[in-house]
């Protein structure tokens, strides 16, 4: 990093409140007193600065001497031949190369001699400020966690610039390939800033990894060196190997660190995950069959851990077991008909064998489901309440509303169950013309009266529907 200060000839450079002005004078370069300042500059690094000279008119001038007196320390010193002849018009810049060697202040003096026959000597002042670079690396040790092989895990350090000059990282050292950055370089820091360096961890294996990250500052500062670890499950800790709070390490114990419903001894849900962490999935739910009966809880078994238990299974008569797992223990033990249902087991006629629970109701005039009603949703009983039952023409017999002799209505629907819709109200067209009371027909009893009807003559009828008879 190289600074430079130009004072020109003719241009006024204020510095710590003092003037340094090189200014034409009749026949010799004449330089008024004044202070170039060449700033903060790092211990171990340097800066420039130029005094331009010039010769306004009057023959030819030659900078004779340079010489420096270090007032405060000596920092500044001459670069290049600074002993050039300058005609009339002419300028040169003489630079001085600021290098300070710790932290302090320096000034130094210059005096610039030439052979000019008026004012030969001219002097000015320079001064700089030497400031320590200096940078702290936090955390001074990033753990990545838990990662699984094949994986990644991303994190950040910071780069702080702590000391009194700006700062560039130039370099990254990995001591272990599978760490790396994405950060490009160089990267620059201002005094008081601080630079955040994405980190990557590339997870060959889900063993213990460890390294060490080391930055190249420049100017040289002084920065700590940072450890980087990935499952490290003995001396990890933290939310980094228990990522979903559930009390258990990633660290061959929580099979899913990413749920929190999921460790060893969770219980089991029925949702196709491992819960429990046991190698199985689901087991002792009730959607999974435990006793390999051919039947789950959610498909009736009424005892998933008894295999002799089942839906699937006929009942053993006399064992005072529910085998079929009807609810019932024993039922059909005293089974007259054969139905497979006893008086115990519901059966309300155990001389017919069409009549137990859950049988089909039929038009016989018996209870043939045992719920204490005969013949309800068949075509022989009236289930609507409307007096009529399908059997007695009733087209919709879950409704009172229809039925034979109900008033038709204007509704889409054939209420009367005389398998017309709407006739005899405004919106059906009673008399085939084409046109309904709704739709502007004026005598809907009259197939030759409707709106755009051909007028005849002398037959008495509005055929056009216009108002008017011809």
């Amino acid at each position: 990093m190289t600074r430079i200060l130009l004072v020109t000839p003719f241009l006024l450079l204020a510095a710590c409140g003092q003037d340094y002005q090189v200014s034409e004078g009749t026949g010799a370069v004449v330089v008024s007193p004044g202070l170039v300042d060449a700033g903060a500059v790092a211990v171990g690094d340097e800066a420039s600065v130029l005094v331009s000279v010039a010769h306004a008119n009057g023959g030819t001038v030659k900078i004779l001497a340079v010489e420096t007196r270090g007032v405060e320390g000596d920092a500044f010193i001459v670069e290049g031949d600074p002993f050039v002849s300058l005609s009339s018009g002419d300028r040169t810049d003489i630079s001085f190369r600021f290098s300070p060697s710790r932290s302090d202040y320096f000034i130094t003096q210059v005096t610039i001699v030439t052979n000019a026959q008026k004012e030969p000597e001219h002097e000015l002042t320079l001064r700089g400020q030497g400031v320590q670079a200096t940078a702290e690396l936090l955390p001074s040790i990033l753990d990545f966690g838990a990662v699984p092989a094949g994986g990644e895990a991303e994190s950040n350090i910071e780069l702080v610039n702590t000391g009194a000059a700006a700062l560039s990282l130039d370099a990254l050292s990995f001591g272990d390939s599978r760490f790396s950055s994405t950060l490009a370089l160089p990267g620059e820091v201002g005094v008081g800033e601080s630079l955040s360096i994405p980190l990557v961890y590339a997870a060959t294996d889900a063993l213990e990894a460890s390294s060490t990250l080391q930055l190249t500052v420049s100017p040289v500062a002084s920065i700590a060196v940072v450890t980087l670890r990935a499952n490290a499950c003995d001396t990890g800790g933290g939310s980094l190997y228990d990522r979903d709070s559930d009390g258990y390490s990633a660290c061959g114990i929580d099979c899913d660190d990413s749920v929190a419903t999921t460790y060893p001894g969770a219980p089991e849900s029925c949702d196709g995950l491992d819960q429990d962490c046991d190698g199985s999935v689901d087991e002792g739910t009730s959607c999974v069959d435990d006793d390999g009966d051919g039947a789950t809880e959610d498909e009736g078994d009424c005892n998933d851990q008894d295999p002799n238990r089942s839906p699937l299974l006929a009942e053993d008569y006399g064992n005072g077991i529910d085998d079929d797992c009807d609810g019932v223990a024993d039922d059909g033990a005293m089974d007259g008909d054969g139905d497979g249902y006893d008086a115990s087991a519901g059966d309300c006629d155990d001389a017919d064998a069409s009549a137990y629970p859950g049988a089909a109701e039929v038009a016989d005039a018996a209870d043939n489901d045992c719920d204490g009603a005969t013949d309800e949703g068949t075509s022989a009983v009236d289930d609507d309440g409307d007096g009529l039952s399908e059997d007695a023409g009733d087209c919709d017999d879950t409704t009172a509303d229809r039925g034979p002799g109900a008033a038709e209505l204007a509704n889409g629907v054939d209420d009367d169950c005389d398998g017309g819709v709407d006739e005899g109200t405004e919106y059906a067209d009673d008399d085939g013309d084409g046109a309904s009371e709704r739709g502007g027909d004026c005598d809907d009893a009259e197939p030759g009266a409707y709106p755009g009807g051909v007028e005849v003559a002398g037959d008495g009828i509005d055929n056009d529907c216009d108002g008017v008879a011809e």
